[in-house]
């Protein structure tokens, strides 16, 4: 028995376009736990769907993952808050700063505010990038 090849193309049915979707989801994220098992890697996959919800999978997490990504495609500029090692932050809520967010007044947790939005922008567009270049 021979399998035919399929011609990739937007599926133009919503309900089938869902399925698929769904379907296609999981297969990544079982492939991408086989991955970490097998080689002892860290890996992440995070979706969108068209209605706007996000599904992730990561190993050892996804923050962990990319944390690590950005924190090895970017040099930290001064100023700016680095990701940190999520063991740190477990007992104690700083994010990796020297003051806990409770002792912060507001000028640094507006800055905190911007920093963050700043990296979130970024870890944003760096997806949005990875997507757009593997359309082509």
């Amino acid at each position: 028995m021979v399998r035919t090849k399929v011609e990739i193309k937007k599926i133009e049915d919503k309900a089938k376009r869902h399925t698929t979707f769904t379907k296609r989801r999981q297969g990544l994220f079982k492939k991408t736990k086989e991955l970490v098992k097998r080689c002892d890697a860290e890996a992440a996959v995070i979706t969108f769907s068209l209605a706007g919800n996000i599904f992730a999978f990561g190993h050892p997490s996804v923050d962990t993952v990319v944390n690590r990504y950005i924190a090895a495609t970017s040099a930290p500029e001064i100023g700016e808050v680095v990701p940190v090692d999520e063991e740190a932050v477990e007992d104690d809520v700083t994010l990796g700063l020297e003051v806990p967010l409770d002792d912060m007044g507001m000028d640094e947790l507006d800055e905190l505010d911007r920093t963050m939005k700043e990296m979130k922008k970024k870890v944003v567009d760096r997806i949005d990038g990875i997507a757009s270049g593997s359309k082509k």
